[in-house]
């Protein structure tokens, strides 16, 4: 009896392992905070033709900050939204200052930079660049249906993620998740 009794807690306990073990109950790839994200798999054609413009009018491709995490937020100084999770995209980007990433937060205003400029000024946003999407082309070559939207960029250049919607960037968890990506990098 007594060698029954254990062979049935060992079954327990393997079976209980099997169910802990399975992907429902596996740590997910996105923290809590981004828990709305959509993983995305072999979308390297959506990075193709996505550009965007800096201040000065220079444009540049996502392609070419391969070896870099991407954090790509779509938004505009109209969309309340966007609005509100200004100041966290600043906070993270100013934490991952000196570490292979970037924050881009690209403006679909038709102001231009000027209006991004000021936005800036008045919000105290100190550690984004200012950058556009003329026209909303990066927009539409990323597949955005609205605003605002934010993409992950692995630092091999592969899409990985894209959240519809806010978040709370400067939340410890999601800058240990980035800290992750960029340490997997190395």
């Amino acid at each position: 009896m007594k060698a029954l009794l254990q062979f049935v807690k060992l079954g327990v306990i393997v079976a209980i392992s099997g169910i802990y073990a399975t992907p429902a109950f596996a740590e997910p790839q996105f923290p809590s905070e981004l828990s709305k994200m959509i993983e995305l798999r072999n979308a390297e054609s959506l990075l193709e033709n996505a550009t965007f413009v800096d201040e000065a009018g220079t444009e540049m491709s996502l392609n070419s900050l391969k070896g870099q995490v991407v954090l790509v937020n779509l938004w505009a100084t109209w969309c309340v939204p966007c609005v509100k999770e200004m100041p966290e995209l600043d906070q993270l980007a100013a934490e991952m200052a000196d570490k292979p990433m970037r924050v881009l937060a690209l403006s679909q205003d038709r102001g231009g930079a000027d209006d991004v400029s000021k936005f800036f000024e008045n919000n105290r946003i100190e550690h984004l660049d200012v950058l556009l999407d003329p026209k909303g082309a990066t927009a539409r070559a990323m597949g955005a249906r609205g605003l605002p939207t934010s993409f992950v960029i692995d630092a091999n250049g592969e899409l990985i993620g894209k959240l519809e919607g806010i978040a709370k960037w400067d939340a410890p968890e999601v800058v240990a998740y980035f800290n992750r990506l960029i340490d997997q990098a190395s």
